[in-house]
């Protein structure tokens, strides 16, 4: 081997030198970096789950977020059809009291002109028998007594009752 230049006692050194070198990098230098890159892949998993799991929470409350909007989208819905209904039922029973009272006016004015008219009627058939009993005083020339007076008034009256 010496022939090729190569001594044997120099390559065996080499072998043993490199050899500790290689252990001593292992021990020292190697497995501290493996250990450094296990955890920094471990961290950057970490994160990715944790992202993961971030966006998967987002969705979901993008998702509860959309239901809840719709949900107060329909109960204001429904709040405003119940208004509707309440308003429209309210409408209804104001008109149907204006029509009540104004049938109540009505009627109270149809009493009070039937009241007015027999009142009126009343008076009228007073001034017809003093008249007459005016009248009849005037043509006959003398007074009645007034038990015929009454009798003539009742006949008279009687008579105005039929031409009615």
């Amino acid at each position: 081997m010496e022939a090729l230049g190569i001594n044997p006692g120099y390559l065996l050194s080499q072998i043993v030198n490199f050899t500790l070198l290689a252990v001593l990098l292992y021990f020292v230098a190697y497995k501290p970096i493996l250990r450094m890159l296990d955890e920094r892949s471990a961290r950057i998993k970490k994160g990715l789950e944790d992202a993961e799991s971030a966006s998967r929470r987002a969705a979901e409350m993008e998702q509860e977020f959309e239901r809840r909007v719709a949900e107060a989208r329909r109960e204001g819905q429904e709040i405003i059809a119940q208004a509707t209904q309440v308003s429209e039922k309210a409408r209804q029973e104001i008109l149907d009291r204006a029509r009540e009272e104004s049938q109540a006016l009505i009627q109270k004015a149809r009493e009070e002109i039937s009241r007015e008219r027999d009142l009126a009627m009343t008076e009228l058939r007073q001034e017809v028998a003093d008249l007459s009993l005016t009248i009849s005083e005037r043509l006959v020339g003398a007074t009645l007594d007034e038990q015929r007076q009454r009798q003539l008034i009742a006949e008279f009256l009687q008579e105005t009752e039929e031409l009615k």
